[in-house]
């Protein structure tokens, strides 16, 4: 069948359609991408474009007043290679900054890279330890910090010139407990995998936590980058074991009543992974999370009777809830009917009419990116991948089945390498 045909056949297909059958049809599309991503972030983008209209807009405008002391943690694994070039981009890029370097157990050469350092950079402190894992390695250094603002900070990671400065702002009121820098892929130009993870932190934690954060709704600080009062954190004995440390300290910032802010221009630049198969580790460690602390450790947060219930709290777990957990289970089920209802050859139109609406859909929330974003000349390109990312999608929803089915029947996250099997062994497994 030729393409001309295909197409000719499926507009028939289309056209002939009943409303309230179409409508059935897209129904997954509608409340499962459709109201998280487009609907949310084109009402966001339309409220920003009337404020500018009105000039009373300051979403490209962030004033750098406020100068508190830092400490900067920087705890890494095996970070030698990486670690030079990091300290050596920091130094000099914020005025009241103290560095504490934390080699959690690390077998090459990363102590000696970080004592050499801090030999010539005064106010820069190391801590070699025994492997304890990255809520360890952080706890290690927040006992040494002696700034009003502790950041975090992965060793493999690269700020913007500005982005201390940036991302200590909205920690000015004492309102807000913790900030979130806005975290970029490095290396995008590496591969196939890359480029779609590129594309993907401009639409999840870039506008999608642009978003969130206007709704009051954001859970997460990212691990890779973010500041914190260091007195609250010392207050709440610092991070609790992970995986998932940068969502659990922010949940339990949230339960004291403070709120937690993003801010796009603190730019963090990490390299992504590069394979399939470390892709599908990491997702599935962080897709554990919904399961271990919005449906666990943190349920009390959702329970109207709990002191520390709020709407705000509320409406994230149901975000959460809705499109992390249910959605996701909801969405094998729909495929099984859509199957058992029409056959393979039958479901070949439906899958081409939700190819196209995801592809375009993507083509809008690129469009506000670019609105959004400070690098248009770079972004843009990401539209090159805007055809394969409906088939990404697609894989990451098997990711997402996978690590929430195991981590409900088994607890997973215990057994996870990234935390050292003795602390495992130590903590309470939620």
């Amino acid at each position: 069948m030729s393409l001309d045909t295909m197409w000719n056949d499926w507009t028939y297909w289309l056209s002939s359609m009943p409303p309230d059958s179409l409508v059935w049809l897209l129904l997954p599309l509608i409340v499962f991408d459709a109201t998280r991503y487009c609907f949310a972030a084109l009402t966001v983008w339309l409220t920003d474009v009337w404020h500018e209209l009105q000039h009373t807009s300051n979403t490209n405008h962030l004033a750098r007043s406020y100068c508190p002391s830092v400490s900067l943690i920087v705890a890494g694994l095996n970070e030698g290679d990486s670690l030079q070039g990091t300290l050596e981009r920091l130094w000099g890029t914020y005025p009241r900054l103290q560095i504490i370097i934390v080699d959690d157990g690390s077998t090459d050469n990363m102590a000696e890279v970080a004592r050499a350092f801090a030999k010539n950079h005064q106010g820069t402190i190391v801590i070699s330890k025994k492997r304890g894992g990255k809520s360890s390695g952080m706890n290690a250094g927040l006992a040494y910090a002696t700034g009003e603002i502790t950041i975090v900070l992965d060793a493999d990671s690269e700020l913007s010139k500005s982005a201390i400065w940036d991302i200590v702002q909205p920690l000015a009121d004492p309102a807000v407990g913790a900030a979130s820098g806005n975290v970029r892929v490095r290396n995008g130009s590496t591969n196939l995998v890359t480029r779609l993870q590129q594309y993907e932190y401009l639409r999840s934690v870039f506008l999608g936590r642009i978003v969130s954060s206007r709704l009051g709704i954001l859970g997460i600080v990212s691990g890779a980058f973010g500041a914190f009062r260091t007195e609250l954190l010392r207050q709440m004995g610092g991070w609790d074991v992970g995986p998932g440390e940068d969502e659990d300290i922010v949940l339990r910032i949230r339960k004291r009543g403070l709120r937690i802010e993003f801010v796009p221009q603190a730019e963090c630049y990490t390299d992504a992974p590069t394979s399939w198969k470390v892709l599908t580790k990491q997702r599935r460690r962080w897709e554990w999370a919904v399961v271990t602390f919005e449906s666990r450790k943190h349920i009390d947060m959702a329970n109207p009777l709990n002191r520390h219930f709020r709407l705000d709290n509320f409406f994230l777990f149901a975000e959460r809830w809705i499109f992390n957990l249910l959605l996701p289970l909801w969405f094998w089920v729909y495929l099984i009917w859509l199957f058992c209802s029409l056959g393979l050859s039958g479901c070949v139109y439906p899958g081409l009419l939700f190819y196209v609406l995801y592809v375009l859909g993507d083509v809008i929330q690129l469009l506000v990116i670019l609105w959004y974003s400070p690098h248009r000349g770079r972004d843009w390109r990401c539209i090159a991948v805007l055809p394969i990312m409906p088939l990404y999608q697609f894989y990451q929803r098997l990711v997402t089945t996978l690590a929430i089915v195991e981590e409900m029947l088994s607890r997973r996250s215990f057994r996870d390498g990234f935390v050292p099997e003795h602390v495992r062994n130590a903590t309470w497994h939620w």
